[in-house]
């Protein structure tokens, strides 16, 4: 059986770090409330393992001071005393504290992710022939980081990727699994947040493709190695028909002064999405238009597969 410390320190090791900037302090507090309320320990006893936690999981490491004043103003909280001590004990596996908020869930959940490595040139090879498009487009993403390798689930995949977001597709072209048996062909890494992806590129390019989900990134560079364009143009993908503006203020800012294009998939969902980002990029002083696929194509990456059957409609992208 473990010691109530013991118990303690291993429920520490999973809760979130504490970052200066993005809730530091509540992560640390919660660390010393999980010590002095949770596991009922005094603030003698709670020190050791909040130090400890400290130099592992804070960035930057708090004083010695600072922990005492957090384990004083923990102890005084209003948190049931002991709510850890059976809890603990019952879900020894837990990973996931119970006041742990959504952002802090989620940092943790990225926390696990399983490293990003470079594909070799045969798995470059191997997504491009998944996705029926030039290996140039796969190799130019991933040389600029946004396309990477990993295991997921036991499976080789390629992860698509940009800051706090990934998804991953298998690289045999098989479906995930879901716990209920369902498949999906691609799957959001847990704790992925947010709405579009590919802002490195942005740049000073005054036109912006704009792409309906994440392998729209490849499905739009493949695109670019097909015409030769007058004009500088960059690409945005949202990670789906859900994603809008108002998560991402920032990049609505970054847009003005420029041309947006929409190109969206040929769906109730796609021509719902075209028509909010169409009016968030107008009322934010954004150039912005939609361009509708031709008659009986779902997607762009449809386009790309017929290239040479659809020259004409690739050069109207970029025009």
């Amino acid at each position: 059986m473990q010691t109530i410390p013991e118990r303690a320190a291993a429920y520490l090791e999973r809760m979130p770090p504490a970052i200066e900037g993005s809730g530091g302090h509540s992560a640390t507090f919660n660390a010393a409330a999980a010590l002095t309320r949770g596991f009922a320990m005094t603030e003698q006893n709670a020190l050791p393992l909040l130090m400890a936690w400290n130099q592992t999981h804070c960035q930057p490491p708090w004083t010695e001071s600072e922990l005492r004043h957090k384990l004083r103003s923990a102890a005084s909280s209003t948190r049931p005393l002991g709510y850890l001590l059976n809890e603990a004990a019952s879900r020894p596996d837990s990973t996931a504290p119970d006041f742990e908020s959504e952002a802090e869930k989620k940092a943790r959940q990225r926390k696990a992710w399983p490293e990003f490595k470079q594909l070799k040139p045969d798995d470059i090879a191997t997504v491009a022939a998944l996705r029926r498009m030039l290996p140039d487009a796969v190799d130019l993403a991933h040389r600029w980081g946004f396309v990477s390798g990993a295991e997921i689930e036991g499976q080789r995949c390629f992860i698509i990727h940009e800051g706090t977001f990934a998804q991953a597709r298998r690289l045999d072209g098989q479906p995930f699994t879901r716990s209920d048996g369902t498949k999906i062909k691609a799957k959001n890494l847990p704790g992925s947040t947010g709405a579009f992806i590919g802002q490195e590129w942005l740049g000073d390019a005054q036109n912006v493709l704009l792409v309906e989900g994440v392998i729209g990134l490849l499905e739009a560079l493949a695109a670019f190695a097909l015409v030769n364009m007058k004009e500088s143009w960059s690409i945005l993908a949202a990670s789906s028909a859900s994603s809008r503006f108002a998560r991402d203020p920032a990049l609505l800012a970054r847009l003005k002064g420029r041309s947006v294009r929409i190109i969206p998939d040929a769906d109730e969902a796609g021509m719902d999405a075209a028509a909010s980002w169409l009016a968030d990029l107008e009322a934010a002083g954004v150039r912005a238009d939609a361009m509708a696929l031709p008659a009986g194509l779902k997607d762009l990456g449809e386009i790309i597969a017929a290239g040479e059957s659809h020259h004409e409609t690739l050069n109207a992208l970029f025009q």
